[in-house]
């Protein structure tokens, strides 16, 4: 099989303009087919789906749900059971980690993948068709960031994070035609999972007419384009020899395949050559690629510090936000290229109902069409996969309108505490990490909190940390292995460079004693203070910044 991205982006934007001028007869009509085709499952007889009749029936019949009301199901369901949440089979298992760091499972179906060809991959080549319309050559070599190693459950069924999700199905047969990437099939879906950002980097290198670079997040393309400046002199310099530097850390395997693959271009690296290192980091894609026609990957206001690196780079390459999406669903597309957090929710997508953030007691869930510019609401979800209701934790804000569909801002997730680089580190992977550590290294905390530090060459986690005990000389070291055991795309980031070594502060004795009193001098109830673990304000910052034993 080969991506017709023309066709398929074609396809992608006439169904959402369609739908967008009807969501509501498209949520109702969904959620119909959704419970008819599932009233048979164990969790469709449990809360009678056969019996729901309408949007509010449904909202009095099923509760809001989290994870763990699914666990006994899904943990069935990786042992072989079907009809468990839904009459489909499970296609492919998310894989995230928990406190413990054990893997929590979140099936997807074959209809929930589909819809993720159709809006996720195929939106992108429609807006790129229609900002380029009057261009020739839109659809040529892309240069995929990832790697889709097949990891599969005991049975053979396969699993792993939301993003690899979509190419390791489309290639569950082996049949997925690679022609149009700028690396081989083998380089995009190795054997096993490793850094293979040499052996892409000199494919793409290679290839002068590159019209796309497609990742997930605006930090990995950033990750990129530093390290083929960091490594410009080696990469030229392999190029024009055919071989592999031994700096490029790669083992034998790999070095003899891109030896077999890449024969010397002395003519290309001579072309690069060209751009003198010191103004090379200026529009850098544009220099290196003539021909690209955009990017794609998730940035906006919670990647600002990558964003700006990014502008540094494309020097006015276009970049399309991607898609507002989770292990649960693909809920949005962004519509045009350069919209940074403005997504179409599209009406297939799933079931939307949403919680207004007005400090209403029991708030009325809202439907899709019943949104208002402005607001922030908490989504609830009903996806293709045996999610119902389920509470995602997501706070989003309307911001407009395409068509009759809500353009939405991510805000944040309730439970999310630190996210430089799309690792989203919640409080229940930070406390896990924090209770490892103790263990590990024999200390007694007191208390804690984190912050994002972008100070230094890479953003990196702060914590500032009040112990009983003597610390061990290799804390941070402890801290950070404890981290990547409970957090698998903090380690990803970590592993890529993404993210710099977390650093540890201690904090002066009783410093949690005196930031309860200095909130009660400033007429904050005790009562209503939470415990503190993110920094997210200036105040708090200065504060524990200030308290710091060794500072």
């Amino acid at each position: 099989m080969k991506i017709d991205c023309k066709t398929l982006g074609r396809e992608a934007l006439t169904r959402l303009r369609r739908t967008a001028g009807q969501p509501k007869e498209v949520q109702e009509a969904l959620l119909k087919k959704l419970l008819q085709k599932n009233q048979d499952t164990a969790y469709g007889k449990k809360y009678g789906f056969a019996s729901v009749d309408s949007r509010k029936t449904y909202q009095k019949a099923v509760p809001v749900s989290c994870y763990e009301d699914y666990e006994p199901y899904i943990l069935r369901m990786t042992q072989g059971k079907e009809q468990e949440l839904t009459m489909d089979p499970a296609a492919y298992f998310c894989i995230s980690s928990g406190t413990t760091g054990e893997p929590k499972y979140l099936p997807l179906t074959e209809a929930d993948l589909n819809l993720y060809y159709i809006y996720a991959c195929g939106t992108v080549f429609g807006v790129a068709g229609e900002y380029y319309k009057d261009t020739q050559n839109i659809y040529g070599k892309v240069f995929q960031l990832g790697e889709f190693a097949k990891t599969c459950m005991q049975d053979g069924r396969l699993q792993g994070i939301r993003s690899a999700s979509l190419y390791q199905w489309l290639d569950r047969d082996g049949q997925f035609d690679t022609s149009g990437y700028c690396v081989p099939k083998e380089v995009l879906f190795p054997s096993k999972l490793e850094d293979l950002l040499y052996v892409k980097v000199r494919f793409a290198l290679a290839q002068q007419d590159l019209c796309a670079i497609h990742g997930v997040f605006i930090n990995r393309v950033v990750a990129v384009m530093d390290y083929i400046y960091q490594n410009w002199e080696m990469l030229l310099s392999d190029m024009a020899s055919g071989t592999v530097s031994k700096g490029a850390g790669l083992g034998r395997h790999w070095a003899s395949y891109i030896e077999e693959k890449l024969p010397p271009d002395t003519e290309r690296a001579k072309a690069l050559q060209s751009f003198s290192y010191g103004d090379l980091r200026q529009g850098m894609m544009r220099k290196l690629w003539p021909q690209l026609k955009y990017v794609q990957a998730i940035g906006g206001e919670a990647f600002s510090y990558y964003m700006k690196r990014y502008e540094e780079y494309a020097a006015g390459t276009p970049l399309h936000h991607f898609v507002y999406g989770a292990s649960e669903g693909i809920f949005g597309v962004a519509g045009q290229m350069d919209a940074p957090d403005a997504y179409i929710l599209f009406p297939e997508a799933g079931f939307f109902e949403f919680l207004p953030l007005d400090g209403a007691a029991t708030p009325r869930p809202l439907f899709l069409w019943e949104l208002e510019q402005g607001r922030r609401y908490e989504l609830l979800f009903t996806n293709h996969s045996g999610l119902y209701r389920y509470r995602m934790g997501d706070v989003v804000e309307t911001t407009g309108w395409y068509g009759k569909l809500p353009l939405v801002r991510f805000c944040y997730r309730k439970n999310l505490v630190v996210n430089i680089a799309g690792e989203k580190s919640n409080l229940e992977q930070l406390e896990g990490a924090v209770r490892r550590f103790a263990k590990q290294a024999g200390v007694l905390v007191n208390g804690y909190c984190v912050q994002e530090d972008v100070g230094g060459a890479l953003p990196r986690y702060l914590f500032y940390m009040e112990v009983s005990g003597h610390m061990p000389s290799r804390a941070q070291e402890i801290l950070e292995e404890c981290l990547c055991a409970v957090n698998f795309e903090y380690q990803g980031c970590r592993n890529m460079n993404e993210i710099g070594p977390l650093c540890i502060k201690m904090l002066r004795t009783g410093s949690f004693a005196r930031y309860e009193k200095h909130l009660e001098a400033q007429g904050v109830p005790l009562g209503q203070n939470k415990l503190l673990r993110i920094l997210d304000t200036d105040e708090k910052k200065r504060f524990f910044g200030g308290n710091w034993a060794d500072g």
